[in-house]
């Protein structure tokens, strides 16, 4: 949800995401949706038809790009992680599984790249809508981003389902929804069923072997 979706460039399903709100609502439970979008978050959730269930549920809206942060260091890198995901007992991770042309593949363990503030992840002085910071050595950066996350603040569920792309065949649906609480275990399994004959990524390969 970091940007509206668009053709051949899925984002997190906005029918799954909506389901995962009214449970968590219909027992007793609140909600935060929290993503980095450079401040277009709550206008990205209207886009995609949500704002009726977001105030049905009472859910919050952040916007991680503008959240206070706790230095951690990990394997000599320094990841800046969103305070404010130590105040909800309960975390979980909704991404959209894709392996776009020139990209890597991205689902569980990637999605946290979308989890920290941009601002803390330039260089130089001219400011860019991306992290480059992560990209000067983007599988090692990616890995350690998610051990991170799981030492600071780790999520205890990862839900997976909705519309997906592969490069080679294009868009399509998750034939079911999936759950687990392990992202990596998850995501290969992921590419095993549904990205058959794509080569795990480097970050799982690190992380695998960690």
């Amino acid at each position: 949800m970091s940007r509206p979706a668009e053709s051949g460039h899925p984002r997190t399903d906005p029918s799954l995401l909506a389901d995962i709100l009214r449970y968590v609502h219909a027992n007793g439970g609140t909600c935060a949706i929290a993503e980095s979008a450079n401040g277009y978050l709550e206008q990205d959730l209207k886009l995609a038809g949500l704002s009726e269930v977001i105030d049905d549920c009472g859910a919050q809206v952040l916007d991680l790009d503008f959240a206070d942060t706790d230095l951690v260091n990990i394997t000599g890198e320094e990841h800046y992680l969103p305070k404010i995901l130590k105040e909800y007992s309960l975390r979980i991770a909704v991404p959209a599984a894709s392996k776009r042309p020139g990209m890597i593949f991205s689902n569980n363990v990637k999605l946290f790249v979308g989890a920290v503030p941009r601002n803390r992840y330039q260089l130089g002085d001219e400011a860019v809508d991306y992290r480059p910071r992560i990209h000067l050595n983007l599988h090692r950066s990616v890995a350690n981003l998610y051990r991170s996350i799981q030492w600071y603040a780790p999520f205890h569920f990862y839900i997976n389902g909705g519309l997906a792309v592969d490069e080679r065949r294009g868009e399509f649906r998750f034939p079911q929804i999936l759950i687990g609480s392990d992202a990596l275990e998850l995501d290969e399994y992921v590419l095993k069923t549904y990205f058959p004959g794509l080569e795990a990524p480097e970050y799982l390969k690190i992380l695998a072997e960690y």
